[in-house]
């Protein structure tokens, strides 16, 4: 198991994942018009994760058996709380959930942001999504809600590190 910066080479397969697990985790929670457009949209994500890598951001994956089982994105600068990190993306597949995997991201990114005198940080998180519950277990204290998407409520966690 290694957590690395993606490369490259791992976008497609990542653009793939995405989609997987949004399908299964937001089923019911998300249109199925929305859920759907992400497989349909594979090639025009994996050009956003190069973009990303391109910007060198702060982008890792999670590879067992040189398989992506889960991902983490996230930046010093928040793009909506002032003097905050963001946690933008955590996921893991769900065939790996309940092992440790999304801790040792969520860990190996506030190490990161501590190294970079981060403080604190916040993370958004769908409504109805059972992941709310880790970020409560994680130390993180619900401080509001905004719209994704014009349509979804989100929960915003803050964490002090």
């Amino acid at each position: 198991m290694i957590i690395e910066k993606i490369k490259k080479e791992d976008a497609k397969e990542l653009a793939h994942n995405i989609a997987v697990v949004w399908n299964t985790t937001y089923k019911g929670i998300v249109d199925n018009e929305f859920l759907e457009i992400l497989y349909l949209n594979e090639d025009y994500s994996a050009k956003n994760i190069i973009n990303k890598i391109d910007n060198n951001d702060n982008y890792y994956v999670l590879k067992l058996n040189n398989k992506i089982i889960g991902w983490i994105y996230y930046d010093y600068i928040s793009d909506k709380y002032e003097n905050a990190g963001e946690i933008y993306s955590l996921y893991v597949l769900k065939e790996y959930h309940k092992k440790g995997y999304g801790k040792l991201l969520f860990n190996f990114a506030v190490n990161d942001m501590k190294k970079n005198n981060i403080n604190k940080f916040v993370v958004g998180c769908l409504e109805g999504n059972p992941s709310n519950e880790f970020y409560k277990y994680m130390g993180g204290k619900y401080i509001s809600n905004n719209l994704f998407r014009e349509k979804y409520l989100e929960n915003i966690y803050l964490f002090i590190v």
